[in-house]
């Protein structure tokens, strides 16, 4: 009788799982975003890990071996993309942690502003595969615009700046200095800016160093990252609001501060998950101060 033939040590037996295909329009999104997203994590690993092997050597040269333990620890983690990664080693020497929060906040800033950067795209691919009768596509990039909004939430938790209010206001005024795309997220606790794209932070055109003012109060944003331009996100000024149950007027958009109104492209809104997001696209040439009014939905 002949012996059952019997599967070689090491070797699955269970059948492989279908492949899951993606829409070509998709495909490519997803293919675009992955690179850029390897790119940039993969430039921002290489520093960290330059910067850590420096004072790995230091440490190694004291004689320190915890220390140097942890610093190893740390460099077998990089790129940190997750908040739960983020926290140091025990034993890491101060700077160590200095180069593993620069690397934090560089990481995180590069990820949200890349998502924020996709999404749309994303979105657009969505409805263009509605369109064409596609729905398992549909539903396949609206599970892809979801992971990025998550993560975005994720990465960029609040950071209150004090003043802020325990009443939640029915309106109030945003004055800033603006040139090129950015955006005004405006949520139950707050609002804070965010620049998706290399366009300048707000106030901060051509070396400019202007306040944002809410209401008249005088607020400086902190940035993530240094420099004056973006990717990236400011924490966030404590004032509550009824969001995302709220509207925007453009009061005035002017060269200088209180100067005269000028016609520019209007801002746009939308609402995604709890944020009110205020999008001034401003593709016309130079800096210009834009006052907005947000209200709450009569």
């Amino acid at each position: 009788m002949a012996s059952a033939q019997q599967t070689p040590p090491g070797q699955a037996a269970a059948k492989e799982s279908p492949k899951v295909v993606l829409p070509a329009a998709l495909a490519l999104e997803i293919a675009e975003y992955d690179a850029k997203r390897d790119e940039g994590l993969g430039r921002l690993k290489s520093q960290a890990k330059t910067q850590l092997e420096e004072v790995l050597k230091d440490q190694m040269q004291a004689g320190k071996l915890e220390e140097a333990n942890a610093i190893n620890q740390l460099i077998a983690t990089l790129p940190v993309t997750s908040p739960e990664k983020a926290n140091p080693p025990e034993k890491l020497p101060s700077a160590a942690v200095t180069v593993l929060k620069d690397h934090v906040n560089k990481a995180f800033a590069g990820i949200c502003g890349l998502n924020q950067l996709f999404i749309p795209r994303l979105d657009k691919v969505k409805v263009d595969l509605l369109k064409l009768g596609d729905l398992a596509g549909a539903n396949a990039t609206e599970a892809k615009i979801r992971e990025l909004r998550e993560e975005t939430d994720l990465l960029s938790p609040p950071k209150q700046t004090p003043g802020g209010r325990e009443e939640s206001v029915t309106e109030f005024t945003v004055e800033a200095l603006i040139d090129g795309g950015s955006q005004l997220h405006v949520t139950k606790e707050g609002i804070y800016w965010m620049v998706p794209g290399g366009e300048a932070k707000p106030g901060k055109h051509e070396g400019a160093n202007e306040a944002t003012y809410v209401n008249g109060s005088r607020w400086k944003p902190n940035w993530r990252l240094e420099g004056d331009r973006g990717p990236d996100t400011s924490d966030v000024y404590a004032i509550k609001t009824t969001a995302p149950k709220v509207i925007v007027e453009t009061v005035s958009v002017s060269k200088k501060r209180f100067g005269k109104n000028e016609t520019r492209t209007p801002v746009v809104s939308s609402v995604k998950d709890d944020h009110f997001v205020v999008t001034i696209r401003d593709p016309e040439g130079g800096s210009r101060w834009y006052k907005l009014r947000i209200k709450a939905v009569p």
